[in-house]
């Protein structure tokens, strides 16, 4: 083979080799590995684990700050709406209900009322259930809204144990940002290449080959990060070229799987409803649940007490109203999986994120995605002018060998 022949074939092909390399190893680096290896500065840990509780934590803040409020969430859940969710269930507990009520008040006294007279009760106390259920709701509401921290959901549900799916809704997210940043550097480092052949034959030291090398893994990866994200408006380059960064080019879309994601896997109705029940804010919860029943069953007693025939003392009462709210707060189970059900259309999480941020800035909308590696960009360039600069060297003996 003649020797033009030579490195025509051979440079620009190596030199693309070495773009893509870098390329490659730099998207790489963001997610792997997932623990730390290596020895001391020496070692490296993919930056995504790295710094997945800064990164969710930035999340969660988007979500909080640009998406959807707590109070929002909570204002969607309807009272009125979540009546026909909750009344079946309340009405097949209301006779147990209502014969465990009447027994702790008074021992023996439902076995002596007569059926019909209890089946009178049980649908009497069965409409006053609805009413009470709903004015709870509207209680806690307020509560609700005090004890959902979006920010820390979102934090929680993308670090500690649930890092990976940090790692893989990045690269969902990303999944076209991070391959164009492989296959440009290929490109990339072929056109450097050929400006190599010249600059070879110029000095014919076998030093040029590994300073390309670096030049190569240098520029390709830093050309790609920024053509990911720049420019975020469409712009004319040399009055014909229009070029748009391609992560704000893609923001509608990206904001479709996001939205989608994130109704399924994030801020899900059982997300949030775990998140409120849990630790501390579950006992301010359950204070404000047993402070409105109370409140709601001695404003009934206090319209029912004159049609009673025997007297009923205060300590009958508290049993009384022990009884209904353990066996109301026993019925939790049952009532969640309706209840999560309903929420999925009523808090409607995907079309509310999919729209909102889809008209995010671009500025603040870029933070979902370069905002996991920027603190760590410059290492990535650096690491791939090291690696080039390796291949480099490789080359150079080849060329030298021929």
């Amino acid at each position: 083979m003649p020797y033009w022949l030579y490195l025509i074939v051979t440079v620009p092909s190596i030199s693309a080799f070495i773009g893509w390399l870098t390329n490659w190893q730099a998207v790489k680096m963001i997610f792997w590995p997932a623990t730390r290896v290596g020895v001391g500065p020496l070692g490296w840990q993919g930056i995504i684990f790295h710094h997945a509780d800064k990164f969710a934590t930035n999340l969660g803040r988007i979500a909080k700050d640009d998406l959807i409020s707590s109070a929002e969430l909570v204002q969607r859940a309807k009272v009125e709406e979540l009546d026909p969710v909750l009344a079946p269930i309340l009405d097949a507990e209301t006779p147990k209900l209502v014969a465990e009520a009447v027994e702790a008040a008074m021992p023996g006294a439902w076995a002596k009322i007569p059926p019909p007279m209890q089946a009178m009760i049980v649908e009497q106390v069965k409409q006053r259930t609805r009413v009470i259920a709903r004015d709870v709701v509207a209680d806690v509401q307020g509560t609700a809204t005090e004890l959902i921290d979006l920010q820390e959901l979102v934090k929680h549900q993308l670090s500690g144990h649930n890092v990976e799916r940090l790692s893989r809704l990045t690269q969902q997210i990303g999944k076209n940002e991070f391959k164009f940043i492989e296959w440009s550097g290929g490109v990339f480092g072929a056109i450097i290449g050929f400006a190599q052949i010249g600059v070879w034959e110029a000095f014919q030291h076998w030093w040029v080959m590994p300073i390309f090398g670096v030049l190569v893994g240098l520029m390709t990866n830093y050309l790609a990060i920024q053509m990911i994200f720049r420019p975020m408006e469409p712009r004319r380059y040399l009055g014909v070229l229009r070029y748009q960064g391609l992560f704000p080019k893609r923001q509608a879309d990206i904001a479709r799987d996001y939205g989608q994601t994130t109704a399924d896997e994030v801020i899900t109705p059982a997300n949030i409803l775990d998140h409120i029940t849990a630790g501390e804010r579950g006992v301010k919860l359950r204070a404000a649940l047993e402070a409105s029943i109370t409140r709601r069953l001695d404003a009934e007693w206090d319209q029912v007490k004159g049609m009673v025939p025997v007297p009923i003392s205060d300590e009958a009462r508290a049993r009384l109203r022990a009884v209904i709210i353990e066996r109301l707060f026993a019925l939790a189970p049952q009532l969640r999986a309706p209840v999560e059900g309903y929420l999925v259309g009523a808090l409607d999480i995907r079309n509310t994120v999919e729209r909102r941020l889809g008209g995010l800035p671009k500025p603040e909308f870029e933070r979902l995605l370069r905002g996991v590696f920027q603190e760590d960009e410059l290492t990535l360039i650096i690491v791939g002018g090291v690696l080039g600069g390796a291949v480099g060297c490789a080359q150079a003996a080849a060329v030298l060998a021929f």
